[in-house]
Order: C-alpha cells, then structure tokens, then sequence
C-alpha cells in the first residue's frame, strides 16, 4: 500500500473518530473495492467484505476518586439516613464539572476528606478545636490546612439530609478551588459553589437548577443591590463582612454565576477567568471583562441588570 493511501486511511479514522456523539456510536465500517482500495463508512457497500473498526469514543479520561467519610459522634436514627455512597457519588460530580466543563485538570489531584459531625453542637466544637474560629454561622465549612470539610447532619429546620449533600458539595467546590486557583474573587469562589448545591447527574449528563433561596434573596433586596461592575471590586473581607448581615452577598454571586453559565459566551467567561486565576493572575474580574466577555464591561453589566429585571426565571436549569 501506498504511502499517500495510508496516510489517506488514517486521515479518514480519525475524521470519523471527530464526529459528533450520535454517529460515533454507530458501527463503523472498513472494506477494499476491486481497486484495492480502503473505505470507511457507517453504511458498508459490500457488507459480505465489511469488516468493524473498533474506535475509542470516550471524551474524558476521568476517573471517580475514592472520598473517604469519617463519621464523627453519636448518630442518631435519622442521622444515619445519610448514605455514604451518595456523598463519595456527589463529590465526584463536583470533580467531575470542573474537570469536564470547566476543563481544570485534576492530574495528582488529592481527594478532599470528609469530617461528618452527628449534630451542631459537635460540629461547633470540631471547628473550634481545629479551626479556632466560631462556627455558628455555618453549615459546613473547608479547612484548606488539611484540606478536609466539616459538616454536620442538618437538622428539618436547617433543610434536613438533602441540605446537608447540598452543602457537602458546596465544601467540595472550595477545596478544588482553593487547590487550584487560591487567587480568585471571594464573589466567583462562592458563586461557582452556590451552583454545586443544586448539582446533579442526569443519566450521565450534569445538570444544575435554579437555586430558589438565592432567587428569593435577590428578589428581595434587587433595589439594594450593587451594581454588577462594582459589585465585582469588592475587596473580599468587607465582602464577607456585608454578606454576614444578609446573605445578598451570597445570593447575588450565586445568581450571577448561574446567568454566566446560561450562556456560552457567559461560561466562556468563567472557564477563562478560572484558568487565569489558575495561573497565577492576580488581577480583579472588573479588569478582566474587557479581554473575555463579548461586549467587554458594559455588556456584562446590562445582561445582568436585564436578567435581574426579568425576574430571573430562565432557565430553570443548565445541562452540560
């Protein structure tokens, strides 16, 4: 065989290797013509000469990480409704989206560990003992020192066993964050974990909703909202500071990450800013939207402020 005809060959297995999901599914097949001639095609001409190619398909190389849980105290019966499994299921869905959607490379990546405290009381005093900080406040928390989370199981008042997997994965997303882009804005660290909340895989596809205490918080502070540009200068404690008096803080960067990821152009963004942030830039987001966002800074502006005035009910969910 010809060089030119293997060189043909290989260019046509890997055209077909390219194509979408649907047709790389489908058999393909490899034949000679009377020429001698290779083909490749899903519709065999002579299916008595046809042979299959076998074509890796998998557009990912990733793998589940083992999450260890350690239960801490006395459990009480609806206390262990919690399963284990589910948890380890839900923190590699927050791996997988950032190393599926928003393309961070998890290579020698070490798993978080998972401190699940029996009840409040407990959880305090875990966070006071490792933390020496008040951990009234809080639902979970991430403890970069050792890269591990705390949570306690929630009681019905607080959202019960589903706000506690809501808020494990929410824990998740600050210690992927931590580890690989320690530099980011306080307003897009909390916002890309807002969104892990309500993270879900459907049939093998990731899914994220509308996150219904952030629409109701925004909705009712929108006349005291800043506006989107300055809101993104913040500098990060008298952020933290504000948001400890109403959560609008929190709302409104969940809200904002949620409209971004809606649209291409928006997750584009977000993908770019994190890759920044990843390699080392330290410089605000406000400065930054002129070199990502289609529009620049104005544009980022009025598709919130459009969004927020609409009411915020599209879409009620995002598939990846």
């Amino acid at each position: 065989m010809s060089l030119q005809n293997v060189v043909r060959i290989f260019a046509s297995v890997t055209l077909i290797a390219l194509l979408c999901p649907a047709m790389a599914q489908a058999q393909i097949y490899r034949w000679v013509d009377d020429k001698g001639q290779v083909h490749f095609s899903d519709k065999p001409v002579d299916k008595a000469k046809a042979e299959v190619v076998n074509i890796e398909t998998s557009s990912s190389s990733w793998q589940p990480l083992d999450i260890e849980v350690i239960r801490q105290g006395n459990f009480a019966a609806d206390a262990a409704q919690l399963d284990t499994a589910r948890v380890q299921r839900d923190v590699n869905n927050v791996y997988r989206f950032y190393d599926q959607v928003m393309y961070f490379d998890f290579y020698r990546k070490v798993p978080v560990k998972i401190h699940l405290l029996a009840d409040q009381d407990q959880y305090m005093r875990f966070v006071r003992d490792v933390m020496k900080t008040d951990g009234s406040m809080s639902k979970g928390v991430f403890i970069p020192a050792l890269n591990e989370i705390a949570v306690f199981i929630h009681p019905p008042e607080l959202g019960g066993i589903e706000s506690t997997y809501a808020t494990i994965r929410h824990e998740a997303s600050h210690a992927i964050l931590f580890s690989l882009a320690s530099l980011m804005p306080v307003w897009l660290n909390e916002g890309m974990a807002e969104q892990m909340e309500t993270l879900t895989d459907d049939g093998g596809q990731l899914q994220i909703a509308m996150h219904a205490e952030n629409k109701a918080v925004c909705q009712h502070y929108q006349t005291q909202l800043p506006d989107a540009l300055e809101y993104t200068r913040i500098r990060g404690d008298i952020w933290q500071q504000t948001n400890r008096q109403t959560g609008m803080n929190q709302a409104m960067a969940g809200q904002m990450v949620y409209q971004l990821l809606a649209k291409n152009y928006g997750r584009s963004l977000i993908t770019r800013l994190l890759q920044d942030y990843h390699r080392g830039v330290n410089r605000r987001v406000y400065y930054l939207l002129d070199e990502h966002y289609i529009g620049g800074k104005e544009a980022f502006r009025i598709h919130w402020q459009q969004w927020l005035n609409s009411g915020m009910n599209q879409p009620a969910a995002i598939r990846f």
